[in-house]
């Protein structure tokens, strides 16, 4: 599928969820949800949950439909048929939601091999635009984290009337990270969360957005009424933000396995600090995600990223991890032939 998402029964590489599953406290919070009534839909309760683990004020959150929908709300409030600067490859909603609000999408993208996020001259194209600065930090699919004081660098010199719009899906798997208070205080920062990445929960479609008030505001005047429901702000009451440290740990450990075991069938990927892996494949791309299709496994194809010769593998369990590379394996054996 274009943007990820296997199957029912099928092994699941290609959507970046937590592997480690949803919490028990969240699925708990999600069964006892009560959705019988519009007071049920009221998110007030679960954005002062998420604004207190954020250390911010309530004014501060706007819980959303996924990450998706925050992009979309942050281009028709703060983009308006204006021009933004997109730190690329990275994840196409950002430039179709600038483009859907009939605003002109600037791409500035990193090079491989090493793909190294072009700050300097994305802040240079923003010089003379006027508009929005998106960067995914870490970012999807290339892994790589800009560390905290680059994306200082990037607060200290975004211009008076620019915006940074900060997509941090994928930021509670990276050590490295500001404080949304810190981010606030350089400017007209929007950050953008996924729960249901750090949840597994990707049915729930739940997210929330970070903000000075005045832009929070701005945001909660176009979302459409009800936006979020029942069981997805139950689960956002019980969540928090940073996932424990062994937590960390542990999905490092697997991705670094991962990682070691793949050179071994020709496939080379880059180092990262989220739960997956960006790799390079070649020109043979499409074959091996259609080789690994026939034994039921999906992965993601990085075509729509502009990246053909790559795949993005997500994070699983060791269980899983060894019946992907055993795929793997088998097939480079039968192109061997």
């Amino acid at each position: 599928m274009t943007h990820g998402g296997a199957p029912a029964g099928w092994l699941e590489f290609s959507a970046n969820l937590n592997p480690i599953g949803t919490p028990g406290a969240v699925a708990a919070a999600i069964a006892a949800a009560s959705y019988g009534h519009y007071a049920d839909l009221d998110p007030a309760a679960a954005e002062a949950h998420l604004a207190a683990d954020a250390d911010v004020s309530p004014e501060c959150v706007l819980l959303t439909a996924g990450a998706t929908e925050a992009i979309r709300l942050v281009t028709t409030a703060l983009v308006d048929r204006g021009e933004a600067v997109i730190v690329g490859p990275t994840y196409s909603e950002h430039a179709r939601a600038v483009r859907c609000g009939g605003g002109r999408a600037v791409d500035v993208d990193a090079s491989p091999p090493s793909f190294d996020p072009p700050i300097e001259r994305a802040l240079a194209r923003l010089a003379h635009v006027s508009g929005a600065l998106f960067l995914c930090d870490p970012n999807n699919p290339t892994g790589r984290v800009l560390g905290s004081e680059r994306l200082r660098q990037v607060l200290g010199s975004l211009p008076q009337d620019a915006s940074l719009v900060l997509d941090q899906s994928f930021a509670p798997f990276s050590s490295s990270s500001l404080s949304a208070s810190e981010c606030l205080a350089a400017g007209e920062v929007v950050l953008v969360r996924s729960l249901t990445k750090l949840l597994a929960t990707p049915g729930l479609r739940l997210g929330y957005v970070i903000a000075r008030p005045r832009t929070v505001a701005a945001l909660r005047a176009v979302q459409d009424p009800w936006a979020v429901g029942a069981h997805a702000i139950a689960a956002a009451m019980v969540v928090s933000w940073t996932l424990p440290a062994e937590v960390r740990a542990r999905v490092a450990s697997w991705r670094e396995r991962l990682a070691a075991a793949l050179p071994a069938c020709g496939l080379h990927p880059l180092p990262s600090e989220t739960n997956f892996l960006l790799v390079h494949v070649g020109p043979a791309a499409a074959g091996l995600i259609q080789a690994l299709a026939r034994r039921r496994i999906a992965v993601r194809s990085c075509a729509s990223f502009g990246l053909p010769e790559y795949i993005r593998l997500a994070v699983r369990p060791p269980a899983e991890r060894d019946v992907l590379l055993s795929a793997l394996t088998a097939i480079c054996r039968e192109v061997a032939r």
